[in-house]
């Protein structure tokens, strides 16, 4: 059985750095394996002093180290996206991709109908947006809950190509349906002619073949396991999760929520369901500073402040997500988060991004607290978005040490939130973490 599993959870909206935290990981530990949960959503960047770099979204963020990804059943695939991956994998350089993947039969499929209606109804929001990636993972989720499973394709099921076919149609009949009398008129003026490009795929008859075709190719490569077998295995892992917690479905800052749950306990219900009874040590993933690519209240949303921090953090504007913007480190935020995981002890946090900050003038700025409250009942999200923010600013010593830069992150952190730094990066490769040592 695995000696311990090293879960890496993200407490902000997500965009807080665990691509480079779970390739450090992986490393540092030797990881046999890295298990995903979540959904083929955004992309975790990779750099390695190797002088690589990739965007992962369904291969595990220790693909460049050679370490297997495993796709638990908490998990939607996007087998559109797992044949878009494997190519550009192969591109840098590696052989045959699918052969460091294997993947829960049960894992839900989001397939290209699902991304059509997640463009569409952020569309159809017009100046009120909700957020999202469109890629249609939470799509599959809902149409899941909704449908069950005369419309939900299986991982298993992607050989079986007339069950795929009967399924797409099931989908496509239902989509039709809702935006039956939906027309370019209904959202913004500027957003006519992807309303139309979306309408005209959803009308398209030799998509669904397209996709079908498509949907079977990939399902012939896919080589499947159970997590059960997975942590049966030798050495140590890590579970790298998509979202973050303030998207969480339930608990999350609504309604810029996601379909599935984000929160750490989750991960650990699965784990233990599988039969793993071994060590679980569980890592918080946050920048340095908050961030948030798309709608949502940000209380210390500041202009000039994100023109400083976001060169070379690859996080380029969409329509789907919207702007991305970057303020001061909200600590009111980050203790929402711990608060909402508090069925989770964290072991460590990984603040990630530190570099920027010491490139634009080596000052620290936290929000510490609202000059403001909310009002009996009134929703947390309702009342962040009019939030007024305290700032304190913190300056960093030149010359410092790593190891000095470190306790004095550590310390700072000490007075707000009851989770002690494992890990500082101060840089884009695994070269450029500092930690505890107690990894």
């Amino acid at each position: 059985m695995l000696e311990r599993i090293y879960v890496v959870t993200d407490l902000g909206p997500g965009d807080g750095g665990k691509g480079g935290i779970v390739h450090a990981l992986s490393r540092k530990i030797d990881a046999s394996v890295v298990i995903k949960r979540g959904g083929a959503q955004g992309s975790h960047g990779v750099r390695t002093s190797n002088g690589e770099s990739f965007n992962f979204s369904q291969w595990g963020c220790g693909t460049l180290e050679g370490v297997p990804t495993f796709l638990s059943e908490q998990m939607v695939i996007s087998p559109v996206g797992l044949g878009n991956e494997s190519e550009a994998l192969k591109r840098l350089g590696i052989y045959d991709p699918f052969t460091l993947l294997s993947v829960d039969p049960s894992c839900i499929c989001a397939t290209p109908f699902h991304r059509i209606s997640s463009q569409l109804e952020e569309l159809l929001l017009g100046e009120n947006p909700r957020g999202t990636i469109g890629t249609g993972v939470g799509q599959a989720y809902r149409m899941y809950n909704a449908l069950g499973e005369e419309a939900t394709i299986r991982a298993s099921e992607l050989q079986d190509r007339e069950v795929v076919r009967r399924k797409l149609q099931r989908q496509l009949d239902c989509y039709r349906e809702r935006y039956a009398r939906i027309s370019t008129d209904d959202g913004l003026p500027g957003d006519a002619e992807l309303i139309a490009e979306n309408l005209s795929l959803l009308h398209d008859d030799g998509f669904l073949p397209y996709t079908l075709d498509l949907f079977e190719n990939i399902g012939k490569k896919l080589r499947f396991m159970s997590l059960s077998e997975v942590v049966k295995g030798d050495g140590s892992a890590v579970v790298e999760c998509s979202h973050g917690v303030l998207t969480d479905a339930e608990t999350g800052l609504k309604p810029h929520v996601s379909a599935i749950r984000t929160l750490p306990k989750f991960t650990t219900e699965m784990l233990r369901s599988a039969g793993y009874n071994g060590k679980i040590i569980n890592y918080a993933v946050h920048r340095a500073y908050e961030i948030r690519h798309g709608a949502g209240p940000m209380p210390t949303y500041d202009p000039e402040f994100t023109t400083q921090m976001l060169p070379g953090s690859h996080k380029d504007e969409n329509r789907w997500q919207g702007i991305v913007r970057a303020g001061a480190l909200d600590l009111n935020l980050l203790r929402y988060a711990l608060d909402t995981s508090s069925e989770t002890k964290f072991d460590g946090l990984c603040l990630t991004w530190f570099d920027q900050v010491l490139a634009s003038g080596r000052i620290w700025p936290l929000c510490v607290s609202y000059k403001n409250a909310p009002t009996d009942g009134e929703p947390y999200a309702e009342f962040l978005k009019k939030a007024e923010p305290t700032t304190i600013e913190y300056s960093i010593k030149k010359p410092i040490s790593k190891r000095e830069l470190f306790e004095f992150v550590g310390n700072t952190l000490d007075e707000f939130i009851n989770v002690p730094l494992e890990l500082l990066s101060i840089g884009p490769t695994e070269l450029d973490k500092i930690s505890s040592n107690k990894i």
